[in-house]
């Protein structure tokens, strides 16, 4: 298998020359997701606006934009298998063959999330009441909202919070990873279904979870750089960890293929 170092060095040969063309499939991704949410918002009835909003982006985030991202994903192994990309190419699941299959994958992912979340954030049933355990793991996988009061009453909250956070983030960066690849393997084995690819990717990644963790680790200094410098930064620096990790992926398949020849 080859080293973290070694992977990231792969990525930066496959971003050479197409670093802008990457980026701006990113800038394309956000702008389309917010002139569509913005149309579909300003469409349906104004009722109930919250709560209306909050399941429109449900909606849109888990039948919709999802696609965007994954056709990311996808582009990010072109570039490390020297296949030339086009921005374009960010529709690329919204294909027959693809969009159903990595639908299912995104669904059983949030899912699992989801999952993880209720048990992770069960403290705060306790501490903070089912309310704020609902916000929490309702919201978690997008962002997460804390009644801030709670901090400067309870000593036991703050830490059941930091506890938690850190745990959920620790497992569900593990099944983030199995997912991504999970759509890897199910791009180069279209015969596969949702549960085979699954396991495909578990078979993979289940003696490599932690290099992949210190893989994830070292690219959040390239996160922190990419936010201090401004948002062209933040595009350059996501760009990069999409195709490390896809990078990460392709070791994975060769190391595999050593395995059966040897």
């Amino acid at each position: 298998m080859r080293k973290n170092s070694e992977i990231r060095s792969m990525a930066s040969r496959a971003l050479k020359g197409m670093w802008g063309r990457y980026i701006l499939a990113f800038i394309a991704t956000i702008a389309i997701q917010s002139m569509v949410s913005s149309l579909v918002l300003s469409l349906t009835n104004h009722t109930f606006q919250q709560t209306r909003e909050t399941i429109i982006d449900y909606i849109l985030e888990y039948f919709v934009f999802f696609a965007l991202t994954i056709s990311l994903n996808i582009m990010a192994l072109f570039l490390i298998r020297q296949r030339e990309i086009h921005v374009s190419d960010i529709f690329l699941v919204y294909d027959k063959r693809y969009y159903v299959p990595f639908l299912l994958l995104n669904l059983v992912n949030a899912l699992v999330n989801y999952l993880i979340s209720f048990v992770t954030f069960l403290p705060h049933l306790v501490v903070g009441g089912m309310n704020q355990y609902l916000d929490l793991v309702l919201n978690v996988n997008s962002r997460i909202t804390v009644d801030w009061s709670l901090f400067r009453s309870s000593i036991s909250f703050i830490i059941s919070f930091l506890i938690s956070v850190v745990l959920f983030l620790f497992v569900s960066q593990i099944i983030s990873g199995l997912f991504q690849s999970a759509i890897y393997v199910r791009y180069d084995h279209p015969e596969m279904t949702t549960l085979q690819a699954i396991k495909g990717a578990w078979h993979l990644m289940k003696n490599h979870i932690g290099q992949y963790i210190l893989l994830q680790i070292s690219l959040l200094g390239w996160m922190v750089v990419g936010l201090f410098a401004f948002v062209i930064g933040l595009f350059w620096a996501l760009a990069y960890a999409n195709t490390a990790n896809a990078a990460f992926y392709q070791a994975l398949i060769e190391k595999e293929n050593d395995r059966v020849l040897s």
